[in-house]
């Protein structure tokens, strides 16, 4: 099939997509969390019944975990953040001006509320569905 595709990237996908199809459970589906982990249950918007936690895998970073990470200060140094300017801008509490922590354990602990939007993908199985994230409605402020 490969040395039969012409165009760019995106027409050879959809030369492949046309040719292969596409899975019937490749979709994205916004849902609501309806109980928080260890019992976690979403209701998936449009859809009649919730789906329990035998039902689902959720993305790490939605769940209570540790990472190792290395913590790193430069005072005044430049922090693009892309809708702010970082403050304050002096010394930090310590009057350090620069330091870093390395190999410092961090634990995440903000899991999955009930209320909390998500976005769902179904699994080639059509009965697992994947939490990826959760999401906001933008209001640009």
């Amino acid at each position: 099939m490969a040395d039969r595709l012409e165009g760019d990237g995106f027409s050879q996908l959809r030369q492949v997509v046309a040719e292969v199809g596409r899975n019937d459970y490749d979709k994205l589906e916004l849902a609501t969390v309806t109980a928080p982990p260890p019992a976690l249950r979403i209701k998936i918007d449009n859809m009649a019944l919730e789906l329990e936690a035998d039902d689902l895998v959720v993305a790490e970073h939605l769940t209570r975990h540790k990472r190792i990470v290395t913590i790193r200060h430069e005072q005044d140094a430049e922090r693009d953040v892309g809708d702010t300017e970082p403050k304050p801008r002096d010394n930090d509490s310590s009057g350090s001006l620069a330091w870093t922590h390395s190999y410092v354990e961090l634990t995440f602990e903000d899991v999955l509320k009930p209320g909390d939007r998500v976005l769902v993908s179904s699994m080639n199985d059509g009965q697992t569905y994947a939490i990826l994230d959760r999401v906001v409605t933008y209001d640009g402020a």
